[in-house]
């Protein structure tokens, strides 16, 4: 499109960039900016190629926009930023003009752009809140318009004088003779200005001329400055034209002042044009001079007695400081070699312009609406003062004084300022002439910044504006101890504000501590770093805020940082460099920044330059970073990042992620630095590189953004002090925002409730690391055997929280032992209470959002506690004695129960394997099941029951992963309720809605039990007076009997819906599903029965229908396919199987060795010998195989020692054994043996005494005595134990045994090396 119609495809864009703008779209956000911005780009890089297109469309949109009505402050807002945009977009286009363009682009842009921004410069109002950026703004576009269209402007201005030759005095309108002030001008531009002005100034009205003297020295100035090679080659080759022009206009003028008002009016213009000639003020400066030149000679002489104040009018005084300020100015863009005559001129007037404009008893004042210009008078003078002699600073030390008022520390800031960086002329001296007061301008900033503080805590706040105000006429000396009024404040925010754009510009001057010791020079650089940080938070001040961040950047640059103390840079660093950190995140984790993504973004900036520092001083990097304040800072910084993960702003996210890259960044240069593995310095490393990785997915949206996020949170495995912090901050915040959410939801926009949903997936991501610092986890605990073999083979292991005597009782004891005090605890039972949130207005959205987060953001490590808790809650249902309550609320939870545990297993979270065996779902299953049973067979019912089902099925399919206590009876008793749906109301429904529901009931419930029955042998109720084997055979019949009949259902229907299409298709898919889902059934129930449950179906396959035999072919093929065990199926299956594993493990060999015992013993890791010991001794105990054990052991101890010395004495499955078979054996054995004892010894008579130490003796105790009451006791002591020889434990003796065989063998042999 673009090569074939460009015209269309150039108004495409411009349209695009019309309907963005603010005033179209309304409130911006970051992605609006963005798309903003790019429009600009666009259209500024196609008006290179499409100029006059360009030009017209926005001229059009320029002209629309100012013709809309607006009501209200927003739409004022958004009308002043689109006026901008589109202004801003002119001026870069018509900065990028070609100068080949056609001239009839010319004419367009005066007939059409030219009045529009003209309009904004006429229609100036001051104190308007948007009108000077506006002015400023078209005076860019204006200025970029004359430099390629000058004529166009020229012609206006031009016939503007014409016309005012001839108006009548009262109709002078001078808006087009002031755009002379605005435009481009250089030499020969401003020659035809002159000219013109020369032509016409006579015959113009005397507003007009004083329109026309006002306007031309501000276009001396544009010329000068924007052409300053030009004004010093005029000193270097004199123009005659030029200074011909400039006479002539001199003697126009000169005339035109005949009273004291029109001369102050003229004598600023008059200079200008004595300027222009360079030549006539040699001439002058002569002691005679020619009558044409007399008038020059006159001005000059005048200018010095009104200077001195000798001139009889304070209106011609201020007029000739005006014009010696410009003087001097003038003087500095000239090489004092060119023209020596005008630096005489300026010596014989710069001490009385000095005494005048820089008298603190007297301050330079002209009335109350001219301090902005008084200042800028000011600082002219100071910053040409300083470009002339800069050596002359008696005016310096005045201005810094702090007797001298506000206005003169203003002026001396900006004067620096100004010095800084505009210094583009060769022969202008440096800044670093006045590095010796920056001991004086850092006290400066120190007080300023404690008035500002002070200020801000006072007063209301106040807008910072381009516009400076001071007090009236300060008469009376400010000085910086004096109690601020809000006057004062106001005045104190604005030379705040200068002195940090002076630390931006130039932090070398605030920096410089030529004399001072390393201590000091940290002191004072902390002093002023940690002034800036405090005056980023501030939000009533954006400007000084904003100022202070780019002034911080600029200190933190690499080559700056080792100015803050050169004698120890890098300890300093890490104090200073902390400290900022820590400051600022604090602030941001208080959410006290309303421009936090902005203040993020800059954070990042500071990272990236402490990282340059530290790879620049890579050898040294960490000397001085083990200090509290590192660590700190550290800690606040990954608090910080944390929290904006959650952040409703997609921006603040990916800034946020971004910036984990560089603690990555720096955790590496000091892993380097100090050899250590980077873990140690940030244990999550890996996780936050990756975090860093995706903050490139800027074209994601939001939710999935945030669901990556929450992936990314969930593998964080390391507790350290800033994610539980950050985990506590944010529920904290959570906590807050629920309440505020629940109460008052008409305030809460859509970000609110997002900024709560991302808060609340946070918290269930990053749960799980916080519960590993906060908890003991209930693990399986040692019981010791008890009584015959019979009895304790189930009782090896105590469950903890999987104790199936009392479920509902150990999980809570276990949950309230563990963690229920911890805030992990309590925000999940928060969550689970949500679950059934009853509000009118925000109830859903809050249970769907609880519901998905938890079945599908929650860490795999909270899974165990959640069991338990949502096992407790269904629990209680079945607690109370009578019927179970149902009501809206139980059902409602047990629904949202499903959905969450079938998001949970269906959801293959990396981790979860390892903890959804950590707690058993048995109890909750099957109190789900009972629950839903009463429910009946209304259509919510049923749905319910599909779930159910459908979770079943799950469940099963994640068997392996989960733990159950008596896994056999828990199927049978789930396949008895299961089978209880199928065919529960099928046949009666008369609806087919319903019908249809109660199929997929059928269904669901025939794919749970298909699941359910694999391998599952049959294990009726015990009790009921019935032989097992007989009441397993009728079981099976049961069940086989239902499977038929529901075959035999399918066919019917089948049959009945064959003739029938439409609806009846989905039925029919059903059906043949459902019958499929039925063999399986058949199958899996044959197959793990065989034995009592052949003789029930084998006679099926000689049945007279057809299809009951082609059944039992098909299920007797899918039996024999998978195999079957004849004998594993016996009623005491589970019995059996434990006392086989029990036989393997304690197999012994022909030599007495112990293969399988010593190869778990290889392959087990240290972290779980403690749990191996147990077992293997228990178990070798329970067969009287303790001794071989013991020997196997003790004698592979043996083979690998490297030494006797060494024996027993590591960390080893031998040392592991021995030690709880002492635990375990030996106390019982300990308590008899010494209780009696030491009771004896507690219940000794107090004036028995066994203290055999000198310095402790009470008094009136005798040594002698005490020693020998020591021998009687050990002696009781020690006959007792010897005595207690027959009563030791066998299991220690073989204990003993081994060891003492063990020590034989080490001293009859060399122990062999490894």
């Amino acid at each position: 499109m673009a090569a074939h119609k460009p015209v269309e495809w150039v108004q495409a864009v411009i349209t695009r960039f019309d309907e963005q703008l603010p005033i179209k779209v309304g409130h911006q956000n970051t992605h609006t900016k963005v798309s903003t911005e790019h429009n600009k780009e666009c259209l500024i890089n196609i008006s290179k190629y499409k100029f006059s297109l360009v030009i017209s469309g926005l001229t059009t949109i320029l002209k629309n926009v100012n013709n809309m009505r607006i009501f209200g402050d927003a739409s004022e807002k958004n009308l002043y930023l689109s006026q901008l945009i589109i202004l801003d977009t002119l001026e870069k286009c018509l900065a990028g003009q070609s100068k080949d363009c056609l001239r009839l682009d010319e004419t367009m842009l005066v007939k059409q752009l030219l009045p529009e921004i003209c309009h904004f410069i006429h229609t100036y109002r001051e104190g308007h809140q948007h009108a000077a950026e506006l002015r400023a703004s078209a005076s860019a576009v204006l200025f970029s318009l004359s430099c390629n269209n000058f004529n166009a402007v020229f012609s206006r201005i031009s016939t503007r004088l014409q016309e005012l030759t001839v108006c009548s005095e009262d109709n002078v309108d001078v808006h087009d003779i002031e755009l002379m002030q605005y435009i481009n001008v250089d030499c020969s531009k401003l020659k035809r200005l002159l000219q013109e002005t020369v032509l016409k100034f006579r015959a113009l009205k005397k507003p007009a001329q004083l329109a026309v003297i006002n306007s031309l020295e501000k276009a001396f100035w544009n010329w000068v400055e924007n052409y300053p090679d030009e004004f010093t080659m005029l000193y270097q080759r004199p123009q005659a034209d030029m200074a011909e022009a400039a006479e002539k206009l001199f003697d126009l003028v000169d005339s035109f002042a005949e009273s004291a008002k029109r001369k102050a009016a003229v004598w600023p213009l008059q200079i200008i044009l004595l300027i222009l000639c360079p030549e006539i003020t040699h001439t002058i400066s002569k002691d005679t001079v020619e009558d044409s030149k007399a008038n020059k000679k006159l001005f000059l002489d005048s200018l010095r007695k009104a200077l001195a104040g000798q001139g009889g009018s304070k209106q011609l005084m201020e007029s000739a400081a005006i014009a010696c300020v410009k003087l001097c100015k003038a003087s500095t863009y000239i090489n004092w070699e060119d023209h020596s005559t005008i630096f005489l001129l300026v010596q014989s007037i710069v001490m009385d312009l000095k005494a005048l404009l820089f008298n603190p008893a007297k301050p330079f004042w002209r009335g109350t609406g001219s301090q902005n210009a008084d200042v800028e008078l000011m600082m002219d003078c100071f910053v040409s003062c300083f470009r002339i002699n800069p050596h002359n600073n008696q005016h310096f030390k005045v201005c810094l004084a702090a007797s001298s008022p506000s206005t003169f520390h203003f002026v001396l800031v900006n004067s620096l300022h100004r010095i800084i960086t505009n210094s583009h002329l060769d022969w202008w001296p440096k800044i670093d002439a006045v590095y010796c007061y920056s001991g004086d301008l850092r006290f400066m900033f120190s007080d300023t910044l404690n008035r500002v503080i002070q200020g801000v805590g006072t007063h209301a706040p106040l807008r910072m504006t381009p516009s400076l105000t001071f007090k009236g006429k300060m008469t009376t000396s400010l000085k910086f101890k004096e109690k601020a009024t809000e006057l004062d404040t106001r005045s104190y925010k604005c030379l705040l504000l200068a002195l940090v754009k002076l630390i931006h510009a130039d932090p070398k001057l605030m920096l410089h501590n030529p004399v001072k010791q390393a201590p000091e020079m940290q002191s004072s650089t902390a002093e002023l770093i940690t002034g800036l940080v405090q005056l980023v938070p501030l939000t009533n001040t954006t400007q000084l805020s904003q100022e202070a961040m780019e002034a911080l950047l600029v200190l933190h640059q690499p080559e700056t940082i080792e100015l803050w103390n050169p004698d120890v840079p890098i300890e300093t660093f890490w104090d200073i460099s902390s400290q900022v950190l820590f400051l600022i995140c604090r602030k941001l984790i208080g959410q006290q920044m309303i421009n936090g993504t902005e203040v993020l973004k800059w954070l990042r900036e500071i990272l990236i330059c402490r990282n340059k520092f530290l790879l620049k001083n890579k050898e040294f990097a960490t000397m001085g970073g083990g200090i509290p304040i590192c660590r700190q800072a550290q800690t606040k910084l990954e608090v910080c990042l944390y929290m904006f993960l959650w952040s409703p702003d997609t921006e603040a996210v990916l800034v946020a992620m971004s910036c984990f890259r560089h603690l990555c960044e720096e955790a590496d240069i000091r892993s380097t630095a100090d050899e250590v593995p980077v873990q140690n310095i940030l244990p999550n490393y890996a996780t936050f590189s990756e975090l860093a990785s995706v903050s490139n997915m800027m074209a994601t949206g939001r939710s999935t953004l945030q669901k990556r996020v929450m992936a990314l949170l969930r593998r964080i495995e390391h507790p350290t002090p800033g994610n539980i912090e950050a985990w506590e901050d944010t529920y904290a915040k959570w906590d807050q925002v629920t309440k505020q959410i629940l109460n008052f939801p008409k305030n809460k926009a859509d970000d609110g409730q997002q900024e709560w949903i991302n808060m609340t997936g946070f918290l269930c991501a990053l749960g799980g690391v916080c519960l590993q610092q906060r908890s003991t986890p209930c693990l399986a605990t040692y019981s010791p055997p008890m009584g015959p073999m019979s009895e304790r083979k189930h009782s090896m292991i105590s469950m903890g929280p999987c104790d199936v005597s009392n479920p509902v009782a150990s999980a809570s004891s276990c949950s309230s032992s563990a963690s229920s005090e911890t805030p992990v605890s309590r925000f999940l039972d928060r969550l689970l209470a949500l679950l059934v949130c009853g509000h009118d207005r925000v109830g859903l959205h809050v249970r769907t959002s609880v519901k998905d987060l938890l079945g599908l953001e929650l860490s795999p490590a909270l899974y165990p506690m959640l069991f338990n808790k949502l096992r407790n809650s269904i629990g209680k249902f079945f607690d109370t004695q009578g019927p179970v309550p149902i009501n809206d609320n139980n059902t409602q939870f047990v629904e949202q129960t499903i959905a969450i545990m079938k998001n949970l297993l269906d959801n293959h979270t990396e981790g979860s394997s390892e903890h959804l065996g950590q707690a058993s779902i048995e109890t909750m299953m099957l109190n789900l099941v009972r629950y839903v049973r009463i429910l009946g067979n209304v259509v919510h019912a049923i749905q319910i029951k599909t779930k159910l089902c459908q979770l079943v099925e799950v469940m099963m399919e994640r068997r392996d992963d989960l733990s159950f206590c008596q896994e056999m009876k828990f199927r049978n008793k789930m396949v008895e309720y299961l089978t209880d749906w199928v065919m529960g109301t099928s046949n009666q429904a008369a609806d087919d809605d319903i019908k249809c529901l109660t199929r997929d009931l059928d269904q669901a419930s025939m794919e749970a039990v298909v699941s359910l029955l694999a391998g599952l042998p049959l294990q009726p109720e015990e009790g009921d007076g019935v032989e097992l084997m007989e009441a397993k055979s009728q079981l099976f019949l049961k069940y086989f009997t239902l499977f038929m009949n529901l075959l035999n259902d399918c066919s019917e229907v089948e049959d009945e819906g064959q003739a029938v299409g439409g609806r009846k298709r989905g039925m029919s898919r059903r059906l043949a599903s459902l019958r499929h889902c039925t063999v399986l059934a058949m199958s899996n129930l044959l197959n793990a029965n065989v034995d009592s449950g052949l003789m029930h179906s084998i006679g099926l396959g000689y049945h007279k229908d057809l299809q009951t035999r082609a059944t039992f072919m098909e299920v007797l093929t899918k039996i024999l396919q998978q195999g079957t065990e004849f004998d594993t199926l016996a009623e005491t299956v589970l019995a059996d199987r434990f006392e086989r594993l029990v036989e393997l493990v304690t197999m012994m060999g022909d030599q007495g060795e112990l293969p399988i015992a010593m190869a778990l013993a290889n392959v087990v890791p240290g972290s779980q010998w403690d749990e191996l010991a147990r077992v293997l001794v228990t178990l070798f105990d329970s067969r009287h195989l303790l001794y071989q054990l013991l020997w196997n052991m003790f004698s592979k101890e043996v083979e690998l020692a490297d030494s006797m010395q060494t024996l027993f004495r590591g960390n080893s499955l031998a040392s592991k054994i021995m030690t709880f078979c002492f635990k375990v054996y030996g106390a019982a054995y300990l308590q008899k043996l010494l209780e009696p004892l030491l009771r004896g010894v507690i219940t000794t008579p107090e004036h028995i005494s066994f203290e055999v130490d000198p310095t402790r003796l009470e008094q009136g105790e005798n040594l002698e005595d005490n020693q020998r009451n020591l021998l009687q006791i050990t002696e009781r002591f020690f006959q007792a134990i010897i005595g207690s020889s027959s009563e030791f434990p066998p299991q220690l003796r073989s204990v003993c045994h081994c060891l003492y065989q063990a020590h034989t063998i080490t001293q009859s042999a060399e122990v062999k090396p490894r």
